[in-house]
């Protein structure tokens, strides 16, 4: 995982009352990106890994003491601060079936859980689901000494609209986080199904994205496939989904549309997951 640490000159250290905070924590490290939501442009990006460490072993004292240190900026009050977990433990369910109460009993049904992490909930009403997901305690405890009001949801978030020039064909958002996979599979604007997987080939990826949509459609012909994300798998990953698929895409499809400063263009794709959640969480 490379280090990228990108602050526009526009950025002003006194107005992030202005700026929405988005935060992703996953298998590999931490990232952030900040929008100015006035000119509803990201004007910051910033990725790191776990420094060695297993995401179960941090210190997250210890790492957002530092981050802090480095960024005291990060302290001041946001527009909005949301925190997005891109981990495996987590599941849909129809709001119909949907109680929090048992959230623990439908999520140990597909996952164990570590001892360390929490559950939480993020209800999709307009798509009649839930996401019930775990994540670390003690990170969500200590990011709150810092920012009480912070939305906390799982990253499927970003996953769950497409861009409006699809909303009447079947889509499938294929996501890479280095090893780490996740599907979404929507079809005329409604998220039918999603999943993740640890991958170690390109092969692996090809095939997990055909099974999925093979439990949906029996012609791939209107299927479109867009590729985000970033690793090593990505490496000709295009060229064989296009194998097996009509419409293939790898770029950044965004819900609505936004925009960058120029330093943070060419990574659009790699973290649209990570720019999508100032979108969809608006």
């Amino acid at each position: 995982m490379h280090e990228i640490d990108i602050i526009d000159e526009t950025f002003d250290r006194d107005r992030t009352s202005t700026y929405e905070l988005s935060i992703q924590v996953t298998l590999n490290g931490f990232s952030y990106a900040v929008k100015d939501s006035i000119r509803n442009t990201f004007i910051a990006l910033f990725n790191t890994d776990w420094k060695g460490y297993s995401i179960d072993c941090v210190n997250y004292r210890d790492f957002l003491n530092k981050l802090i240190e480095a960024k005291p900026w990060l302290t001041n009050e946001f527009k909005k601060v949301i925190v997005a977990f891109n981990l495996p433990y987590f599941t849909l369910i129809p709001a119909d079936f949907f109680d929090p109460a048992n959230s623990k009993k439908f999520l140990d049904q597909v996952h164990g859980i570590p001892d360390s992490y929490e559950l939480g909930y993020t209800e999709l009403n307009t798509l009649s689901l839930a996401i019930v997901y775990a994540a670390p305690h003690e990170f969500i405890n200590e990011w709150k000494r810092l920012h009480s009001n912070t939305l906390f949801i799982h990253s499927l978030k970003s996953f769950v609209h497409i861009p409006y020039n699809y909303t009447s064909k079947s889509y499938l958002q294929v996501d890479l986080d280095h090893q780490h996979l996740t599907i979404a599979f929507l079809s005329n604007g409604q998220l039918l199904t999603a999943n993740s997987y640890t991958c170690k080939t390109t092969t692996d990826v090809v095939y997990y994205t055909n099974a999925i949509a093979k439990t949906m459609f029996k012609d791939f012909d209107h299927i479109h496939v867009n590729l985000t994300g970033d690793g090593e798998l990505m490496v000709g990953l295009p060229e064989e989904m296009g194998k097996y698929f009509n419409s293939v895409s790898h770029q950044a499809e965004f819900y609505k549309p936004v925009f960058f400063s120029y330093k943070l263009l060419r990574f659009r794709t790699e973290y649209f997951r990570l720019f999508n959640l100032g979108v969809t969480c608006e």
